[in-house]
């Protein structure tokens, strides 16, 4: 499959789950009254599981046993973890912006950093 046609497939599982992702973010914040860092910490986690399932099987179609991508995915989304939650504090606790313009630009860095990690490293056999 080319490069093209991952990402493709990548920006269809990301659309997805970022509907998901602000399904999940605003129903923390705006339902159950919780801080916006961690709504959108809460969310990141929930949403990791079904990311991965759809790579792992669709986006890179990986004939390799879980063991080794799931680890792998596992540095990626906990880095990508702690650089969401980064930006969110500093654009919502620091600069006092509206969470969800910050989630957008957060959740852009994150894609970004996942897509090349993804490709490059997770879903390699």
């Amino acid at each position: 499959m080319s490069q093209l046609q991952h990402l493709f497939r990548f920006g269809i599982v990301g659309a997805t789950t970022a509907a998901l992702y602000y399904g999940l973010l605003y129903a923390g914040v705006e339902l159950l009254a919780l801080d916006a860092v961690l709504s959108s910490s809460a969310a990141y986690i929930i949403v990791i599981v079904a990311n991965y399932l759809m790579h792992y099987s669709w986006t890179f179609a990986v004939s390799s046993p879980h063991t080794t991508a799931l680890k792998r995915y596992l540095v990626m989304t906990g880095c990508g973890f702690f650089i969401n939650g980064l930006i969110m504090y500093i654009g919502v606790s620091v600069l006092q912006l509206n969470y969800l313009l910050i989630q957008a630009i957060a959740m852009g860095v994150v894609i970004l950093w996942n897509f090349c990690l993804s490709s490059l490293w997770v879903f390699r056999g």
